[in-house]
């Protein structure tokens, strides 16, 4: 009687291992990482340093909130085992963004990111090594799968670092890019070839300022053509319009969005984050502005003073400032 069973028993653990989308294709099941989950306050961000260092608690609103980690080469792996104990401390689950792909900026030896596919598998490596045995949400290299020089090598790349870091556990979101940028259709047929297949889900409008209501609307197409994966949308910068003429680099008239939410309340959305983290610049856009991820405080101030989403006195505060600012 028991043998006649375990064929029974074993179709029903395979058919939980994964789902259809009706396309031919199968989907790892979703794990909802963010359900109930606490996100954590980096106690060593660039913001939390600065305010620390220069006794500015008008830089509360950014510092206290929780924000993502980035990983944008071999360097920044010395400081990752400290975020994730923690995290392990406070039972807060890490968000760690990847952001090293060959060929980064599409501008060839200049472009930035891992010499070659064999830097960038070695980097994945270390990276699976240190997050191995705990749980992580990842947001797998923004703007690889929209940008121009996207291609089969490079969606190699990303779909075997999917799958690497899926095997380990980790929540894997690969980055989609934005409303602006590519459509669902498009965006889609990109997100399958790069492995969606094992992600969790994918990323919308990391380190842009496009609204939220626009980017569900946007990504709700998206999940449909991709086993209706769930996304994560970065909210850190997208509390005003988004500016004209799809400016990305340090635009005026930028503030902070919605705060970070795992109850976002939105259909096919598993949180609300700030990926970005608010006031580090997006490089030297031809104003003096300091170089890609250096925090300026100047830019976290206007960030908090225009912000529909913080209490009058806190932005007040932030306007009203007196301690160096640049």
């Amino acid at each position: 009687m028991r043998r006649a069973l375990l064929p029974g028993i074993l179709a029903v653990v395979l058919a939980g291992a994964a789902v259809s989308c009706g396309r031919g294709e199968e989907y790892a099941q979703l794990r909802h990482p963010f359900h109930r989950a606490t996100l954590l306050v980096d106690p060593d961000s660039q913001a939390a340093r600065w305010r620390d260092d220069h006794e500015a608690r008008w830089l509360d609103p950014i510092a206290d909130t929780p924000q993502a980690r980035w990983l944008t080469g071999p360097a920044d792996l010395a400081d990752l085992p400290p975020y994730l104990a923690a995290a392990r401390d406070r039972r807060a689950l890490p968000v760690v963004v990847i952001y090293h792909v060959p060929n980064l900026d599409c501008a060839g030896r200049d472009a930035g990111g891992a010499a070659d596919a064999g830097a960038y598998a070695g980097f994945i490596d270390r990276i699976v090594a240190l997050l191995r045995g705990g749980r992580a949400a990842v947001v797998l290299e923004p703007d690889a799968v929209a940008s121009e020089c996207f291609d089969d090598a490079r969606a190699a790349l990303l779909a075997d670092a999917t799958r690497r870091l899926a095997d380990v556990g980790q929540h894997v979101y690969l980055d989609a890019g934005h409303p602006r940028w590519r459509t669902p259709e498009e965006m889609a047929g990109r997100l399958r070839r790069s492995g969606i297949r094992r992600a969790e889900g994918f990323a919308v409008n990391v380190s842009n300022r496009q609204s939220t209501v626009d980017s569900q609307r946007w990504g709700l197409r998206v999940s449909e053509l991709v086993g209706d994966r769930e996304m994560v949308i970065d909210t850190s910068r997208n509390g005003l319009s988004a500016p004209p003429d799809a400016q990305w680099c340090n635009p005026p008239g930028q503030a902070l969005g919605q705060p970070p939410t795992t109850r976002p309340g939105l259909a096919r959305v598993a949180a609300l984050l700030w990926i970005k983290s608010p006031g580090e610049s997006d490089g030297p856009c031809g104003r003096g502005e300091p170089a890609a991820g250096t925090f300026s405080p100047a830019s976290a101030r206007a960030l908090i003073a225009g912000s529909p989403w913080l209490p009058p006195a806190d932005r007040r505060a932030a306007a009203r400032a007196t301690a160096p600012v640049s």
